[in-house]
C-alpha cells in the first residue's frame, strides 16, 4: 500500500511505520500525510515522542507541526528541553512556532541559550512566529546570538556583555570569534576582563583573534604571554611559540618543552635591562627587535615540524 493510499484509508499505524523506512522521501510523505489526518492522528503521534530511533521522532514532531494541536504543546516542549539529540531538539522549537501557543515562549527563551547553533536559530525563528517581542535587554541580546546578527549586538553595547561572556561556551571556534570581535568593540570594564578568558581558549585561531585585539580589551602586550600560558595545552601551536618567543624571547622555547628555555629568558631579560640602562629603551629595542623577528621566525618552522611529527 502506497502513502497516498495509505492517507485515503486514514491508516495512522500503517503512515507511522513508514516514518522508520530506508528512504527519506518516504518518510517525509509519510510525516506530511499524518499531520494532514488531524486530530485522529495525534495521540500516536505524541507516544512517538520518546522512541528510541531519531528518524520516528523527528516525523512524528514534523506531522504533530502541521496538526497544530494544544494537546501538543507540552510533549513538545518536553522534546525541547531534554532530548539528547539538537535535531530533535531544532525541529521541536520550529513545530512549537508552526503551532503559535504562548505557552511555548518562556522554554524558547531558555533554548536561545541552548548549546547548539541550529536549536537556538530555530528557537528564535519560533519567537518570531509567536508574535514574541523581547522585554529585557538580556532577551534581546540573546535573541539575536540565536539569529547570528552580529551588527544587532554591536549597536546594544554594554548590554550585550552578560550574555555574550555566558555564550564562550559555544563549540564552533568562528562564532566565538565573532564574540571576541564584538566584546572588544564595546569596551566596558566586564567586556575586557573577558578578553583575558579567550586569550586561554583551546582553539588556536580564537586565541590569536584575542591577541590582535587584546590592545582594545585593555590587555597589555607583556601579560599575553603569560595568559596565553595559563591554557589548557592540547599539544605545541607553531603561532603560540612564534608569539611568545617574538614578545619574550626564551618563553617560546619553554612552551616547547625546551628545559633551557627560562635561562634563555633570564639572559634576554637581563640584556634588555643593561640595554635600557645603557643605551635608553629606545635604542635597545631597535638593536633586539630584528634578532627577536629572526628568533620568532625559527621558532616558527620548529613548531611547525613538531606538530608535523605529532600529528
Amino acid at each position: 500500500m502506497d502513502i497516498d493510499a495509505m492517507k485515503q484509508a486514514r491508516d495512522v499505524r500503517g503512515l507511522i511505520r513508514h516514518l522508520d523506512h530506508d528512504t527519506h522521501d518516504l518518510q517525509w510523505r509519510a510525516a506530511d500525510a499524518l499531520g494532514s489526518l488531524g486530530e485522529i492522528a495525534c495521540e500516536p503521534l505524541l507516544k512517538l515522542l520518546v522512541y528510541h530511533k531519531l528518524n520516528v521522532r523527528i516525523g512524528a514532531i514534523e506531522a504533530l507541526s502541521e496538526i497544530k494541536s494544544p494537546r501538543s504543546v507540552d510533549p513538545l516542549i518536553r522534546s525541547l528541553l531534554t532530548d539528547e539529540n539538537h535535531e530533535v531538539r531544532w525541529v521541536a522549537a520550529l513545530a512549537l512556532g508552526e503551532i503559535g501557543d504562548k505557552r511555548a515562549i518562556p522554554p524558547l527563551l531558555d533554548s536561545l541559550k541552548d548549546d547548539d547553533r541550529y536549536v537556538r536559530y530555530g528557537s528564535a525563528k519560533a519567537l518570531e512566529e509567536i508574535g514574541w517581542s523581547a522585554e529585557t535587554d538580556q532577551e534581546s541580546a540573546f535573541y539575536y546570538f540565536a539569529l547570528q546578527d552580529w551588527e544587532a549586538l554591536k549597536k546594544m553595547g554594554n548590554a550585550a556583555t552578560g550574555p555574550l561572556i555566558d555564550m564562550l561556551k559555544e563549540q564552533h571556534p568562528s562564532i566565538r570569534i565573532h564574540i571576541v570581535n564584538i566584546l572588544s568593540s564595546i569596551g566596558s570594564i566586564e567586556a575586557k576582563r573577558s578578553c583575558d578568558r579567550v586569550l586561554r581558549d583551546p582553539d588556536a585561531d580564537v586565541r590569536w583573534r584575542a591577541v590582535l585585539l587584546a590592545n582594545r580589551c585593555g590587555v597589555p602586550a607583556s601579560q599575553l604571554p603569560i595568559e596565553l600560558s595559563k591554557r589548557l595545552r592540547t599539544g605545541p601551536n607553531k603561532y603560540v611559540a612564534t608569539m611568545l618567543n617574538f614578545f619574550f624571547l626564551g618563553l617560546g622555547y619553554d612552551y616547547l618543552g625546551r628545559w633551557w628555555g627560562f635561562l634563555v629568558l633570564e639572559i634576554y631579560l637581563m640584556l634588555v635591562l643593561l640595554g635600557q640602562l645603557r643605551f635608553g629603551a629606545v635604542i635597545t629595542f631597535a638593536i633586539l627587535f630584528p634578532i627577536m623577528a629572526i628568533f620568532a621566525v625559527q621558532t616558527y618552522f620548529t613548531a611547525k615540524k613538531e606538530a608535523a611529527l605529532a600529528g
